[in-house]
């Protein structure tokens, strides 16, 4: 066999791997970023039946399900347990949230979400890539609590 000699069947196999590859690398691109985007949140964000379906069998019930935020509470044995999703135009962005109840019957929770960009690095740049960051916690509370949310400072429906 001569290895250093073109050939009509090294033509054609350099022709099909041409071919093929792509396609192949293609798929496999897919096929993996399909298995990386399944299962990474457990949090709403898309407010489809199957999620939501499977929240409220957690006990987890959504109270706001934007295109911005998304909030979801689970009240066990007089804890208000809750988390979410911010969604932010950069990664420099920070959330702090506080938690604020209203002496009132029924009680009433407002979660205060605050997003605020961060000094960046050093060097001074910030991708802009829009970036989901979460938040949770919890607070006593009864189990007729009225919960509601507040992004800047503006309550969000």
């Amino acid at each position: 066999m001569k290895f250093r000699e073109v050939t009509w069947y090294s033509k054609l196999l350099a022709l099909a791997l041409f071919v093929v590859l792509p396609f192949a690398g293609f798929y496999a691109g897919m096929w993996y970023q399909k298995n990386i985007s399944l299962g990474t949140n457990d949090i709403v964000a898309n407010g489809s039946k199957d999620a939501s379906d499977s929240a409220s069998k957690n006990g987890w019930k959504t109270i706001v399900d934007s295109e911005k935020i998304t909030a979801q509470t689970k009240h066990e044995s007089e804890i208000l347990y809750y988390k979410g999703a911010v969604q932010l135009p950069t990664a420099c962005y920070k959330l702090k949230d506080e938690t604020a109840v209203l002496e009132s019957y029924p009680e009433q929770v407002q979660i205060r979400i605050t997003a605020g960009q961060t000094k960046s690095d050093s060097i001074g740049v910030c991708a802009q890539v829009i970036t989901d960051l979460e938040f949770s916690g919890q607070v006593q509370v009864s189990e007729k609590t009225v919960v509601s949310v507040y992004l800047n400072g503006e309550k969000v429906e």
